[in-house]
């Protein structure tokens, strides 16, 4: 049974005088998905987030929001569409409580609501204890929370974040990744752009791949996967860790590819039960102990190489 769509593309184009950035974009977004865009600098991710928000205006084809075209309806996007672009838009020289209540007047909230959603979002983007600081105080991660409280001030249906963990270390990305995934929980439609290919995996229930201006594929993260490769990988680390004598003795046993790394073995298979029992045998005659064993499939950033290279 297809998902129920809160936002259809169909057949949507965009050009900058001579040069085309989309190309016949068509895309479903699931209502209460988390929805990832990837694709490479360039690609047009931002291009056509701009246009679902109204900023700029499409050559040709149509969006469709909840079933009816949202062109020239600059209410109906407004109502139900918080975005976040990759610059802070928050004001510094005004304070938390500030910003928040700044943007809920745009968006003709009365004070009583703002207070309402105010209270609210300083509780789930865990900034209480900062209310009364100005925004130019705020640490990094702290002012990309606030900018994207501001975008849900208003409650909307929908939050759009162009590449959220930009100039994020590695601990703030999987803080924010978290945040938006809470979001996510309470009912809210999230479509997210960014090029890091391993966060979108972890965190997306649906994935577009953008390419040169044009959708080149689409679907649950896994489903690409099983798509593109038949091979999973079988990661191990062993003690003593004679890496290359068990790969010797593994030899081309249904293996498309055998990764020595430093403390561990990769290994490509498309028959993981056989390679893994065989794998088992070497390492009980090898005297050697498993310390970690993982399969899975290969990561998203092999899938999108692969289909990249093809288009």
């Amino acid at each position: 049974m297809e998902e129920e769509a809160i936002i259809k593309i169909e057949n949507l184009s965009k050009n900058f005088g001579a040069k085309q950035v989309l190309n016949k974009i068509n895309l479903s977004i699931p209502k209460g998905s988390y929805f990832g865009i990837i694709g490479l600098s360039g690609s047009g991710k931002t291009t056509l987030l701009n246009i679902l928000v109204g900023y700029w205006k499409q050559n040709s084809g149509k969006i469709l929001f909840e079933g009816k075209e949202i062109k020239h309806k600059k209410a109906v996007i407004h109502a139900n569409f918080g975005f976040a672009t990759q610059s802070i838009s928050v004001y510094p020289l005004l304070t938390v409580k500030e910003n928040l209540a700044y943007f809920g007047r745009l968006y003709g909230m009365d004070s009583e609501r703002i207070k309402k959603r105010t209270k609210a979002l300083l509780d789930l983007m865990d900034l209480s204890d900062a209310e009364n600081l100005l925004a130019k105080e705020l640490s990094t991660g702290m002012t990309r929370r606030l900018d994207i409280a501001c975008s849900l001030i208003h409650n909307p249906k929908v939050l759009i974040l162009d590449e959220p963990t930009e100039d994020l270390d590695p601990v703030l990305r999987k803080e924010m990744l978290a945040l938006i995934k809470k979001i996510n929980d309470q009912g809210k439609t999230i479509l997210m752009t960014s090029h890091m290919l391993d966060e979108v995996e972890v965190v997306c229930s649906n994935i577009a791949i953008l390419h040169n201006g044009a959708v080149i594929e689409s679907g649950a993260p896994d489903d690409l996967k099983n798509r593109y490769s038949k091979n999973e990988e079988i990661h191990i680390t062993t003690t003593p860790g004679n890496y290359e004598a068990m790969a010797r003795k593994l030899g081309k046993l249904d293996l498309s590819n055998i990764v020595l790394k430093r403390n561990k073995l990769v290994l490509y298979t498309a028959s993981a039960e056989k390679v893994l029992k065989h794998l088992l045998e070497i390492i009980t005659s090898s005297r050697e102990k498993i310390v970690t064993l993982k399969v899975h499939k290969p990561p998203m950033e092999e899938v999108f190489e692969y289909i990249t290279k093809r288009r």
